[in-house]
């Protein structure tokens, strides 16, 4: 082999740790952007709203990520979207990691519920006639709710700033 074919080997395999330092540089965030998002979505049950206090605590008051009105912001804007709070964790990634960030928020949100959908998936009916998992949905319910009224209230107390915009919401949640 000639000497050239090395040298041009040499070279490109020194340019591979340049081509990695971004994201050896993000990696730090990528695995906090990863947990995160993993827990919330291992932990929460009743479906993308129950998870908005849990991302809005993360992301707002334990990171500072976003402001509370960034937050309510992007959430707004996901709701114009098909999976509006799994959009919203594009976005949070996105905002704190680029686009390698969005990829790695969407894939640890919806990994949990995916995982669990497949495995528990051939073993529906019997998870259904189980009495621990119906005790467990009785007793998991409160909190979804607990959740939902949480996630409700953060929304509405950067929404609603009018005797008309209240009147509106409570009229809303009276017909829910």
């Amino acid at each position: 082999m000639d000497g050239r074919g090395e040298g041009a080997g040499a070279r490109l395999r020194s340019f591979m740790p340049l081509a990695a330092m971004p994201v050896m540089l993000k990696l730090g965030l990528l695995l906090t952007l990863a947990s995160i998002f993993l827990r919330i979505g291992t932990v929460t049950f009743g479906g993308g709203f129950v998870m908005v206090p849990l991302i809005e605590s993360e992301v707002v008051n334990g990171h500072g990520w976003l402001s509370h009105r960034e937050f309510v912001e992007a959430f707004a804007l996901g709701q114009i979207t098909p999976g509006p709070v799994l959009i919203t964790a594009t976005f949070i990634g996105y905002r704190v990691a680029g686009t390698l960030g969005a990829l790695v928020a969407t894939v640890s949100i919806f990994l949990p519920s995916l995982v669990l959908t497949v495995a528990a998936g051939s073993s529906l009916r019997r998870f259904r006639a189980n009495r621990q998992v119906q005790a467990f949905l009785r007793g998991v319910t409160p909190a979804v709710v607990g959740l939902l009224v949480a996630a409700a209230w953060s929304i509405g107390r950067s929404g609603i700033h009018t005797w008309v915009g209240l009147a509106v919401a409570a009229a809303a949640a009276l017909v829910l």
